[in-house]
């Protein structure tokens, strides 16, 4: 418990200089690019799913999501979908309770961008809304966009967490998502100097899996 304590305590310790440093001027910004989806598991949501009805968004729900997020707005959500991406959202009667956005061309994260082929789709700006936090609906969340990409012949699915994001890494390793490549960016201002991959983790996809209906 003690090692897990101070693993914590160092975790947090670095990610308090990285953040002073990127105040300063200075981005150190090691992350990694998870794969997701592609390895079963054996969760299951069945009260859930019979309580929190989930769907893609149409332009006629924006609003609802513009509210649950409480800081972006309708205009700002628009954009994406004339981009062509996708969203999926829980909602608790009429109400939206989380939602998680999916870009279909490319990994649009300012570190990572590149294209994605026609069966990959890039996962991103996943929420619950405070008042649904801690009732476990964002893995459920999750494995539901699984679902609704898969119906959209959508199988090899990415995101990205930063590497001293503990809790996110802990979520993504929960679902079975796989490390593909841990990268480093660092950013003198708004210019970028440098930008590795680290280390590749790569591994065989597996054969596609059904997500259900």
């Amino acid at each position: 418990m003690k090692v897990l304590t101070n693993t914590r305590r160092c975790g947090v310790l670095r990610q308090r200089v990285i953040a002073r440093l990127r105040r300063a001027g200075l981005t150190i910004n090691p992350y990694y690019l998870f794969r997701e989806g592609i390895q079963a598991h054996d969760m299951a949501w069945p009260d859930l799913a019979a309580h929190f009805a989930s769907s893609l968004l149409t332009p006629d729900g924006l609003p609802g999501v513009a509210a649950c997020s409480g800081f972006k707005t309708r205009e700002h959500l628009q954009i994406r979908l004339d981009k062509g991406h996708l969203c999926v959202i829980l909602k608790d009667g009429e109400r939206v309770a989380g939602y998680t956005w999916v870009d279909l061309d490319e990994v649009n994260d300012s570190a990572c961008n590149y294209s994605l082929g026609s069966d990959e789709a890039y996962l991103y700006d996943a929420f619950i809304a405070p008042d649904y936090r801690g009732q476990n609906l964002a893995p459920y969340m999750r494995f539901e966009c699984y679902k609704h990409l898969s119906q959209a012949g959508r199988h090899t699915l990415y995101s990205i967490s930063e590497y001293f994001n503990t809790p996110a890494v802990r979520f993504k390793q929960k679902l079975h998502a796989e490390i593909v490549r841990l990268y480093l960016q660092i950013k003198v201002g708004p210019h970028e100097v440098g930008h590795w991959a680290l280390k590749d983790y790569r591994s065989p996809l597996p054969d596609r899996l059904s997500y259900g209906k």
